[in-house]
């Protein structure tokens, strides 16, 4: 069967990888000149299988209310009257409760343990993939004792349905990670939660790596520089890829195209609800004079992660509501440098420091879209993982591929409630 992939992302080499093992004849196409050049470039690195709070939460709307009345912080809006960013918040608020966030979390572990597997299926299927892949667990660390509490209040509850928590005090995450004595020699540290089944890992090179193998061993086919400008359907399915070198066809359709795909979508009458929310980060190289952290770090407080990959410390997060605007908030790249210098003694040379921005694909819940689009039956959507792209990747591939073969997980029969929603122009 000839299957056409829009994007080639982390989400949509994974998707094709996973059609082309099935024995499928898969094109990707992708406006850019490379894959991976959005959101999959420089994000923070860390597979967050674990990290299944979603952002809709009464925690996150009290923080980015702090966060917009404070000189420095993790959060900057431009675009607050951009009317689909109104209809997004609503939604984001609707889903705030802490109902929706214990269904949504439920939801979201899932996912991630699905994915794991996944991921672990390709390596072992995969043996010469190369990204600096980590499976040592992610440490989440607090400086305020209250949120601290409140997180192991929220990490209880995660451990109910089977996520692996470690509660730490300050001693034992410094023995954990010695780059964070700074902090508690300062009495800055409170404690930390360890997540042990978490890893981290370059997904640049995994989407480059992983491309290579399906050219060579699967002879899945990539069309660069290709712009698509329109999907053509007959009202019961796509007949069509209208694109920059003419109209590409094939018997099913897969869209991957991540944070800017509403628009495209709209024109078939489906209304993803994904917003672009633009992320930072910083990469520094850590060589042997640097002492970077060893273990992926991430400081909920600030909504900032850490992770050595490689040769690279990168620090990474912060949110931006700013449309599709492309020049770079400097504010915010300020905001993660001051982190990097208050979290860590050593923090190598911020003179030679690569930013980086990209726009996340994020949904008002936090669910992607991983489903059959019962209105084109040949139309399958992977996109709206806002910042777990990476950590859902293959997850999210292998059921789609599933799906286009006709199989069905009961598993995941929340996702088809996702794609009943998008039907609704609220």
């Amino acid at each position: 069967m000839k299957v056409i992939v829009l994007g080639s992302g982390v989400i949509g080499v994974t998707t094709a990888y996973f059609l082309a093992r099935d024995g499928h004849q898969v094109t990707v196409l992708e406006r850019n000149n490379s894959s991976a050049l959005a959101c999959s470039y420089a994000n923070g690195g860390q597979l967050s299988y674990s990290h299944v709070e979603p952002w809709a939460s009464k925690s996150s709307l009290y923080s980015i209310i702090k966060a917009k009345f404070s000189l420095s912080s993790f959060f900057a809006i431009s675009n607050i009257f951009d009317a689909e960013f109104l209809k997004w918040s609503l939604e984001f608020i609707k889903n705030s409760s802490d109902k929706k966030n214990q269904e949504n979390s439920k939801k979201l572990f899932t996912l991630g343990g699905y994915s794991k597997k996944a991921l672990a299926d390709i390596l072992k299927e995969e043996s010469d993939l190369e990204f600096s892949y980590k499976s040592e667990g992610i440490l989440h660390f607090f400086r305020n004792e209250k949120t601290f509490e409140a997180a192991i209040k929220q990490a209880e509850f995660h451990s109910s349905f089977g996520c692996k928590t470690q509660i730490l005090t300050k001693e034992e995450c410094v023995k954990k990670e010695p780059t964070l004595v700074k902090l508690y020699d300062e009495k800055k540290l409170a404690g930390g939660i360890f997540y042990e089944t978490d890893a981290s890992g370059n997904s640049f090179l995994f989407v480059k790596s992983l491309e290579k193998i399906c050219r060579k061993k699967y002879g899945v086919v990539f069309e660069y520089d290709t712009e698509i400008r329109n999907i053509l359907t007959n009202y019961k399915k796509i007949t069509g890829i209208y694109t920059n070198k003419g109209v590409l066809v094939a018997d099913k359709y897969v869209s991957a195209m991540g944070a800017f795909s509403n628009k495209i979508l709209k024109g078939i009458g489906i209304h993803s609800k994904i917003y672009p929310l633009r992320g930072y980060s910083l990469s520094i190289a850590a060589d042997q004079e640097f002492i970077a952290p060893n273990l992926a770090l991430t400081d909920p407080e600030n909504k900032v992660v850490y992770s050595r990959i490689g040769n690279i410390f990168r620090a990474a997060g912060t949110v931006e509501i700013c449309g599709s605007k492309t020049k770079k908030n400097k504010k915010l790249l300020r905001f993660l440098t001051e982190n990097i210098k208050a979290s860590f003694s050593d923090f190598g040379n911020l003179n030679k420091v690569s930013d980086w921005s990209g726009f996340r694909p994020f949904r008002p819940n936090s669910i992607p879209l991983v489903c059959q689009v019962k209105k084109y039956q040949n139309f399958f959507i992977n996109s709206g993982h806002g910042s777990l792209g990476w950590t859902l990747s293959a997850g999210s591939a292998k059921i789609i591929a599933d799906l286009v073969a006709d199989k069905k997980n009961a598993e995941f029969s929340f996702l088809e409630e996702e794609e009943i929603s998008i039907y609704s122009k609220k």
